[in-house]
């Protein structure tokens, strides 16, 4: 009869024979599921820090856009008079919006003189891409300078202030700072040596 049992007893092995004995065993599986648990947890968490500092490092480190002049163009009418125009060129090097207020550039002699003006209007530049405004000036040559066959050495300033827009919840004022040197040949009505820092 014994060899006819269709469930035959489990090994003696495998089942705790006593209480004692099923309360150690117990008290082990908690405290290994206790430990899994534990470095689970701990894994997860330094994971999600590498995460959130490489977010931080990559996406919040907020740059300073730069600008520069290009295609400037000079028109001489013989009278004292030049006019200037110019493309600005605005580049956003972050991951968020760059949005500017309008600012007034000035060209300068290279003694200090102011002998024109122009504007850049208020914008706002897309992330990580370049914008392109266009400025006009009317320069006025100072009366030693009258003759039309000198180099006229300028200097292009201008100071942008702008604020980054992080989420469009976090702003962060970034100024930028436009300083050209050039040289206005008159002869010719065209721009030498230009560089921009």
């Amino acid at each position: 009869m014994a060899t006819d049992q269709k469930y035959p007893l489990a090994p003696s092995n495998i089942m705790p024979r006593s209480d004692a004995e099923f309360a150690t065993n117990n008290f082990q599986s908690n405290n290994q599921r206790r430990n899994k648990k534990l470095r689970t947890t701990f894994l997860l968490t330094i994971f999600l820090t590498g995460i959130i500092l490489l977010f931080s490092f990559t996406f919040l480190r907020i740059k300073s856009p730069k600008i520069r002049i290009e295609n400037i163009r000079i028109t001489n009418d013989g009278d004292g008079r030049i006019n200037f125009s110019a493309q600005v060129f605005l580049r956003n090097r972050n991951f968020w919006r760059y949005g500017y207020d309008s600012t007034l550039g000035t060209i300068n002699t290279a003694e200090g003189t102011t002998i024109g003006q122009f504007v850049i209007p208020d914008g706002e530049v897309r992330r990580r891409s370049t914008k392109k405004v266009y400025v006009m000036a009317n320069i006025i040559l100072p009366s030693r300078l009258n003759n039309t066959s000198v180099i006229l050495p300028v200097i292009s300033e201008a100071k942008m202030r702008g604020k980054v827009k992080v989420f469009r919840v976090f702003r962060w004022k970034k100024t930028v700072d436009l300083s050209c040197t050039m040289s206005i040949n008159l002869t010719i009505s065209a721009i030498q040596d230009l560089d921009c820092q």
